[in-house]
Protein backbone atom coordinates (compact mmCIF):
# COMPACT_ATOMS: atom_id res chain seq x y z
CA UNK A 1 0.00 0.00 0.00
CA UNK A 2 2.71 2.53 1.00
CA UNK A 3 4.63 1.72 -2.15
CA UNK A 4 1.57 2.32 -4.35
CA UNK A 5 0.88 5.69 -2.71
CA UNK A 6 4.44 6.85 -3.44
CA UNK A 7 4.37 5.51 -7.01
CA UNK A 8 0.99 7.16 -7.67
CA UNK A 9 2.19 10.50 -6.28
CA UNK A 10 5.42 10.39 -8.29
CA UNK A 11 3.57 9.45 -11.49
CA UNK A 12 1.05 12.30 -11.11
CA UNK A 13 3.83 14.72 -10.16
CA UNK A 14 5.77 13.82 -13.32
CA UNK A 15 2.67 14.11 -15.52
CA UNK A 16 2.26 17.69 -14.28
CA UNK A 17 5.39 18.90 -16.08
CA UNK A 18 4.29 18.21 -19.67
CA UNK A 19 0.77 19.42 -18.82
CA UNK A 20 2.27 22.66 -17.49
CA UNK A 21 3.92 23.42 -20.84
CA UNK A 22 1.29 21.90 -23.16
CA UNK A 23 -0.44 25.17 -24.07
CA UNK A 24 2.89 26.93 -24.69
CA UNK A 25 3.94 24.14 -27.06
CA UNK A 26 0.56 23.68 -28.77
CA UNK A 27 -1.54 26.81 -28.26
CA UNK A 28 -5.11 26.00 -29.25
CA UNK A 29 -8.59 26.02 -27.86
CA UNK A 30 -8.32 22.29 -27.09
CA UNK A 31 -5.11 22.58 -25.07
CA UNK A 32 -6.48 25.66 -23.26
CA UNK A 33 -9.20 23.45 -21.80
CA UNK A 34 -6.75 21.08 -20.09
CA UNK A 35 -3.51 23.01 -19.59
CA UNK A 36 -2.57 26.33 -18.01
CA UNK A 37 -2.65 29.28 -20.41
CA UNK A 38 -0.62 31.50 -18.07
CA UNK A 39 1.17 31.45 -14.72
CA UNK A 40 -1.80 32.36 -12.50
CA UNK A 41 -2.72 30.25 -9.50
CA UNK A 42 -6.06 29.42 -11.14
CA UNK A 43 -4.40 28.02 -14.25
CA UNK A 44 -2.16 25.86 -12.08
CA UNK A 45 -5.26 24.47 -10.38
CA UNK A 46 -6.37 23.38 -13.87
CA UNK A 47 -2.97 21.73 -14.36
CA UNK A 48 -3.26 19.86 -11.05
CA UNK A 49 -6.78 18.67 -11.91
CA UNK A 50 -5.75 17.43 -15.36
CA UNK A 51 -2.57 15.78 -14.05
CA UNK A 52 -4.44 13.89 -11.37
CA UNK A 53 -7.14 12.68 -13.76
CA UNK A 54 -4.56 11.56 -16.35
CA UNK A 55 -2.50 9.94 -13.61
CA UNK A 56 -5.52 8.10 -12.24
CA UNK A 57 -6.36 6.84 -15.77
CA UNK A 58 -2.81 5.50 -16.17
CA UNK A 59 -2.89 3.97 -12.69
CA UNK A 60 -6.18 2.25 -13.54
CA UNK A 61 -4.71 0.56 -16.60
CA UNK A 62 -1.41 -0.28 -14.88
CA UNK A 63 -3.13 -1.87 -11.88
CA UNK A 64 -6.16 -3.28 -13.66
CA UNK A 65 -5.47 -6.79 -12.36
CA UNK A 66 -5.01 -5.79 -8.72
CA UNK A 67 -7.85 -6.18 -6.28
CA UNK A 68 -8.28 -2.45 -5.72
CA UNK A 69 -11.95 -1.52 -5.93
CA UNK A 70 -12.74 0.03 -9.30
CA UNK A 71 -16.38 0.72 -8.50
CA UNK A 72 -16.96 4.35 -9.45
CA UNK A 73 -13.30 4.92 -10.19
CA UNK A 74 -14.15 8.06 -12.16
CA UNK A 75 -16.10 9.73 -9.36
CA UNK A 76 -13.51 8.74 -6.79
CA UNK A 77 -10.72 10.13 -9.00
CA UNK A 78 -12.66 13.37 -9.43
CA UNK A 79 -13.17 13.70 -5.68
CA UNK A 80 -9.49 12.89 -5.11
CA UNK A 81 -8.48 15.66 -7.52
CA UNK A 82 -10.72 18.17 -5.75
CA UNK A 83 -9.39 17.11 -2.36
CA UNK A 84 -5.81 17.54 -3.59
CA UNK A 85 -6.51 21.02 -4.97
CA UNK A 86 -8.13 22.15 -1.73
CA UNK A 87 -5.31 20.66 0.35
CA UNK A 88 -2.63 22.24 -1.84
CA UNK A 89 -4.27 25.67 -1.77
CA UNK A 90 -4.69 25.57 2.03
CA UNK A 91 -0.92 25.24 2.40
CA UNK A 92 0.23 27.15 -0.67
CA UNK A 93 -1.81 30.37 -0.56
CA UNK A 94 -0.69 31.61 2.87
CA UNK A 95 2.96 30.98 1.98
CA UNK A 96 2.53 32.61 -1.45
CA UNK A 97 0.85 35.72 -0.05
CA UNK A 98 3.35 36.06 2.83
CA UNK A 99 6.61 35.31 1.02
CA UNK A 100 5.85 35.38 -2.73
CA UNK A 101 6.57 32.73 -5.33
CA UNK A 102 9.21 30.12 -4.55
CA UNK A 103 9.40 27.32 -7.12
CA UNK A 104 11.13 24.79 -4.85
CA UNK A 105 8.65 25.36 -2.00
CA UNK A 106 5.74 25.13 -4.44
CA UNK A 107 6.96 21.83 -5.89
CA UNK A 108 7.54 20.37 -2.42
CA UNK A 109 4.08 21.44 -1.24
CA UNK A 110 2.52 20.04 -4.40
CA UNK A 111 4.27 16.69 -3.99
CA UNK A 112 3.35 16.48 -0.29
CA UNK A 113 -0.28 17.29 -1.11
CA UNK A 114 -0.22 14.48 -3.67
CA UNK A 115 1.11 12.03 -1.08
CA UNK A 116 -1.56 13.00 1.45
CA UNK A 117 -4.39 12.95 -1.07
CA UNK A 118 -3.24 9.59 -2.47
CA UNK A 119 -3.31 8.19 1.08
CA UNK A 120 -6.82 9.53 1.65
CA UNK A 121 -7.88 8.29 -1.77
CA UNK A 122 -6.51 4.83 -1.00
CA UNK A 123 -8.83 4.60 2.01
CA UNK A 124 -11.70 5.97 -0.05
CA UNK A 125 -11.14 3.52 -2.92
CA UNK A 126 -11.81 0.64 -0.58
CA UNK A 127 -15.37 1.86 -0.08
CA UNK A 128 -17.89 1.16 -2.80
CA UNK A 129 -20.29 3.81 -3.99
CA UNK A 130 -23.52 3.30 -5.89
CA UNK A 131 -23.04 2.08 -9.46
CA UNK A 132 -24.90 5.06 -10.95
CA UNK A 133 -22.32 7.44 -9.47
CA UNK A 134 -20.01 6.75 -12.46
CA UNK A 135 -22.20 8.95 -14.63
CA UNK A 136 -22.12 11.61 -11.94
CA UNK A 137 -18.31 11.54 -12.05
CA UNK A 138 -18.25 12.02 -15.82
CA UNK A 139 -20.82 14.82 -15.58
CA UNK A 140 -18.80 16.59 -12.86
CA UNK A 141 -15.58 16.35 -14.87
CA UNK A 142 -17.29 17.86 -17.92
CA UNK A 143 -18.80 20.67 -15.83
CA UNK A 144 -15.41 21.35 -14.20
CA UNK A 145 -13.63 21.63 -17.54
CA UNK A 146 -16.44 23.83 -18.84
CA UNK A 147 -15.89 26.17 -15.87
CA UNK A 148 -12.10 26.08 -16.31
CA UNK A 149 -12.50 27.05 -19.96
CA UNK A 150 -15.06 29.73 -19.22
CA UNK A 151 -12.79 31.28 -16.59
CA UNK A 152 -9.69 31.04 -18.78
CA UNK A 153 -11.42 33.03 -21.51
CA UNK A 154 -13.50 35.30 -19.23
CA UNK A 155 -11.11 35.91 -16.38
CA UNK A 156 -12.19 37.50 -13.13
CA UNK A 157 -9.85 40.38 -12.22
CA UNK A 158 -8.68 39.13 -8.81
CA UNK A 159 -5.28 37.93 -7.58
CA UNK A 160 -6.17 34.25 -7.99
CA UNK A 161 -6.40 34.77 -11.78
CA UNK A 162 -3.51 37.20 -12.12
CA UNK A 163 -0.44 36.10 -14.10
CA UNK A 164 2.54 37.71 -12.30
CA UNK A 165 4.95 36.73 -15.09
CA UNK A 166 3.10 38.60 -17.85
CA UNK A 167 1.20 41.08 -15.65
CA UNK A 168 -2.05 40.02 -17.25
CA UNK A 169 -5.20 37.95 -16.83
CA UNK A 170 -6.38 35.05 -18.98
CA UNK A 171 -5.05 34.17 -22.40
CA UNK A 172 -2.44 36.51 -23.78
CA UNK A 173 -3.10 37.46 -27.38
CA UNK A 174 0.11 37.01 -29.40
Amino acid sequence: MKKNIWINAILIFLISFPIHFLYDLLPSFLTSIFAPVNESIFEHVKMIFTSILLGRILIYFIRKKQKESTNNYILKSYLGALFNIILFLIFYLPIYYLFGENLIATLILYFLSLLVSERVLYCFFNKDLKKKDSLLGIFLIIITYFLFTLLSYNTIRIDFFYDPMNHNYGIIKK
